[in-house]
Formats: C-alpha cells, sequence, structure tokens
C-alpha cells in the first residue's frame, strides 16, 4: 500500500524565546516491511537539520533556532510503500522463554523501564490475561492484547504522559500509547520480551481497522510523474494537496461506511513481542487486532521514552503549545475541495525542573513533549 504522509508540528510561545533546541523522530524506518521513497522536513523559521540514528536505530531529525522567536513551524512529509506480514508465529513453548541465550539477548524488553514498571496488581491481571492460554508464546502474546480493551477504554486526552500503569488500571481509561504500554508490562510480567513501537496508522478510528479497502483504491503504481521523485517533495507540486485531500475524503467515506483514502490523525503506538524462532510478532492493542499494511513504523523502544515523536527545550520565561496534526492519505484519494484542515491541539508538558540540568545556569529551559 502506498501511503503519504504530512506531519505538521506547531510550537507557540506566550512571548518570543532566545533559543529552542528539538529532536523529531518522524520518518519511518525502512525495513523488510516498508520502504521510504521519499522523505524531507521543512521549518519556518528555516533552520539546519541534522539527521541521525539512535541507539534503536531510530531517525532523529536534530534542529535548532538560536534566535527569538514566539513560534516554530516543523513539517515532515513522507512517502512510503507497505506490505502486509503474513507470518505469524507457530507452536512455541513457553519453557523456552527461560532459555538463557534468549534472556540474555532480550534483557532490555524484560525488565521494568521509565515507563513500564509494575507491582502486584499488573501480575494480577498479566496472570488473569494468560489464564486460559495454551502452552505457546504466541497465544500467550494474543491473550494479553485482547485482554487490554477489556481492561481500558480508548478516551483521548483521558491520561498525561508518565500516568503509571497501576494509574491505568485503577482508572479504566487511556490513549494509544497507554493501551501499548500495559501490553508491554503484562507480557513482561509472564516472561515475554516486549517493546513499544511508535508510527502512523491509516485508519479513521485507531479503535476500530476497516475490515477492506475502498473499491479501487491504489497500491500506488498509478503515482503521477513528480510524486515521489528525487526532489522529495512526494505531494505533488502543492505541499497542501495531502491535507486538502483528508479534509475532502474522511467525511465522504464516513458517510457512505468505506474505508476513508486520507483521514487526520495523530500518532499511533503498538507493540512487538518477541518469540524464539520466530523473531518480533506485532500486534495492536489499542485494537486488539494485527498489525499490517496500514501501519508505518517510525520506530521502537523500551517504552515512549525512547521514541517520542518530539523532545526538546527552549530558553525563556514562557509557556508553550503545540498543534500536532498527522495527515495520510492513498496518492488517488480526491482533491477537488478545499476545506480548513483540522487541528488536534496535543498536552506539552512543561515544567521548569523537567528540562534544567542545572537550574540557576540556565533559568529559562522547558521540556516539551508531545503526548501519542
Amino acid at each position: 500500500m502506498r501511503l503519504d504522509i504530512a506531519y505538521r508540528l506547531h510550537f507557540q510561545y506566550e512571548r518570543p524565546v532566545s533559543e529552542s533546541q528539538n529532536e523529531i523522530r518522524a520518518r519511518p524506518r525502512d525495513d523488510a516491511r516498508q520502504q521510504v521513497m521519499s522523505y524531507r522536513l521543512t521549518t519556518t523559521p528555516a533552520t539546519r537539520v541534522l539527521q541521525t540514528r539512535d541507539y534503536f536505530g531510530t531517525t532523529v531529525d536534530h534542529l535548532g533556532v538560536r534566535a527569538p522567536h514566539d513560534e516554530l513551524l516543523v513539517v515532515a512529509e513522507a512517502s512510503v510503500e507497505t506490505t502486509p506480514i503474513e507470518a505469524t508465529p507457530g507452536p512455541v513453548s513457553c519453557e523456552r522463554l527461560s532459555d538463557q541465550h534468549f534472556v540474555n539477548t532480550q534483557i532490555e524488553y524484560l525488565v521494568p523501564s521509565r515507563h513500564v514498571q509494575w507491582g502486584d496488581l499488573i501480575d494480577e491481571v498479566a496472570s488473569w490475561a494468560v489464564r486460559s492460554a495454551a502452552d505457546d508464546i504466541g497465544e500467550h502474546v494474543l491473550a494479553v492484547v485482547r485482554a487490554v480493551p477489556t481492561v481500558l477504554a480508548y478516551e483521548r486526552g483521558s491520561t498525561s504522559i508518565g500516568v503509571t500503569l497501576e494509574e491505568l488500571v485503577d482508572g479504566g481509561r487511556g490513549v494509544c500509547q497507554d493501551f501499548a504500554h500495559l501490553a508491554v508490562g503484562m507480557l513482561r510480567c509472564v516472561g515475554i520480551p516486549a517493546r513499544y513501537v511508535s508510527g502512523y496508522l491509516f485508519a479513521l478510528d485507531e479503535t476500530q481497522l476497516p475490515e477492506t479497502d475502498p473499491d479501487g483504491a491504489s497500491d500506488g503504481s498509478d503515482m503521477h510523474p513528480g510524486d515521489g521523485s528525487g526532489d522529495g517533495n512526494s505531494f505533488g507540486t502543492d505541499p497542501l494537496d495531502i491535507r486538502r485531500r483528508a479534509d475532502v475524503d474522511m467525511f465522504g467515506a464516513e458517510a457512505a461506511g468505506a474505508a476513508p483514502r486520507a483521514v487526520s490523525v495523530q500518532t499511533h503506538a503498538w507493540i512487538e513481542a518477541a518469540v524464539p524462532g520466530f523473531g518480533w510478532y506485532a500486534l495492536d492493542p489499542t485494537n486488539g487486532g494485527t498489525v499490517g499494511e496500514r501501519h508505518v513504523v517510525i520506530g521502537h523502544g523500551r517504552d515512549y521514552n525512547d521514541v517520542p515523536p518530539v523532545r526538546g527545550v527552549f530558553n525563556g520565561a514562557a509557556e508553550a503549545k503545540v498543534d500536532a496534526e498527522v495527515i495520510i492519505a492513498q496518492p488517488t484519494a480526491p482533491s477537488s475541495m478545499v476545506t480548513e484542515p483540522i487541528r488536534r491541539q496535543t498536552r506539552v508538558a512543561v515544567s521548569s525542573a523537567a528540562g534544567v540540568a542545572q537550574p540557576s545556569a540556565h533559568p529559562g529551559d522547558h521540556q516539551q513533549q508531545q503526548q501519542q
């Protein structure tokens, strides 16, 4: 499936700040399941972008503005080709989880991490989830993933970064990153290595995947000349075209009961579990389903802290907010109308203590993170 993705981040400060530095994780990764055809990141004000890869292999765009500014616009555009995941793990006895070589190679995905720590309550929930599962690692993973939506109800904006697993279970509500964190914690509780995956999901409702694609959906083979070309602009001559497509298509598809060809969403999160002799088994706890060609991976890590879409600091006595939107479209989605784009404001963690290593040296530094 060929997908065009535009990720827009608009930082706004209540008064000018003297400097800001940010790390952006927005570029899809290249692997056996997906191929990035083009990618570019632009900023306003314009600034130099340094691209690196972190410990987990995720692409990180580093950018800084060292002049007074009261806003910063970052737009990441990508065109990616995804393929379905055909294989699922065959029967593997849970005894294999105690193999010392397997444990040693996966140890960082077995132990607690910053956002995945647990006590008796999570142990109890995890044991309950796998109580009826067969002696098979894949069945245990499925049992946990299917149990998470029975413990949590999806509610946008119901939690913030840093909520504990126990607080999630007690509250009974969460967003996709919470579903992923809880699933990762439950799997680690029962001895299955699990990691957190950050990416994009091409679906109007992330809690329920479309069963079929719309008639005539493009596989990307009929891209027009210039789409995905070497100039890095995968959206033709008009960089706003993908947003127009989403505004037009998502409501028409919803009314017709069809799968949309363009959506306005946020970044998404799911999980992967390590199965001996198979590799990483990817599942989506938010909708209780498998990961397929509608999922686009940005990166993975022990939890959200290893793959935040944006992390940064700024210098100045100001409050900050971030407007973020992700537009995902198939190349042949219609673009005959223009409407106002959907914008969803995301919470920003702003704490004078959070982003300051030495408060006396940098009294105006703050931390800013987007919540998925």
